[in-house]
């Protein structure tokens, strides 16, 4: 949540009925559409759903399950969340809000083994990729050059690419998501939820890699954030 409308009513009930202080609720336009009317950008905050949705249907894949895909978060506030490869996310939303919530406050996921699940950490997408050193960054966007998934993959997949996905429910990439970015591209003429993106890509991968393809780097992960 962030401190600039911590206080306002609607936050502060929300949290109430949570049990929880405001501080540490997640900003979410279903309950917070007023008090975020303050925030710049307000149209690219407040929907974890859309995260949590992305979530799922990545770490579902085969290419997960297979550790042949490594998945990030980047918040807009510039916080960088790393994902273990066993991590399976909460079907049930208000599951995921606790464990997001959870980790907001603690920085830090951990199994009841007490391995690290999630961990979040002060980041710019830029220092992620610097991190992960992928050949190519690959953006999926309306504003892209309209192509097909198949092709976005065929084309890149080869070099050991990231691919970057907007987590939010309206706009574009910033200028300063955008620089960062080899080329981007529409995989549809029509605008498509995020985590439809995602299937459509990492399924155009599962069967590049299928058929035996040989990759750069490391032969046997990709990337992908949001």
């Amino acid at each position: 949540m962030p401190r600039v409308i911590a206080g306002h009513a609607a936050v502060k009930n929300h949290a109430s009925r949570l049990g929880l202080k405001p501080s540490e609720t997640l900003l979410d336009r279903s309950y917070h559409h007023a008090a975020m009317l303050k925030l710049e950008g307000n149209s690219k905050r407040g929907r974890p759903d859309i995260v949590h949705f992305a979530l799922m249907e990545a770490l579902s894949t085969p290419l997960f399950i297979k550790g042949m895909l490594r998945v990030h978060v980047h918040t807009i506030d510039d916080k960088l969340i790393a994902i273990a490869d066993n991590l399976r996310v909460p079907k049930s939303y208000f599951r995921f809000e606790g464990l997001m919530v959870g980790l907001f406050r603690d920085r830090i996921v951990k199994s009841e083994q007490g391995a690290v699940l999630m961990e979040i950490s002060d980041g710019t997408l830029a220092d992620l990729l610097d991190a992960i050193k992928p050949g190519r960054v690959i953006g999926l966007s309306t504003t892209g050059v309209q192509s097909t998934a198949e092709k976005a993959v065929a084309e890149n997949l080869a070099d050991g690419c990231a691919f970057v996905i907007g987590g939010f429910q309206r706009g574009h990439f910033s200028e300063s998501i955008t620089k960062l970015l080899n080329l981007t591209y529409s995989v549809s003429d029509t605008g498509l939820e995020a985590h439809l993106v995602i299937a459509r890509i990492l399924y155009e991968c599962e069967k590049l890699l299928e058929k035996g393809v040989h990759h750069k780097g490391d032969e046997k992960r990709r990337k992908v954030g949001a």
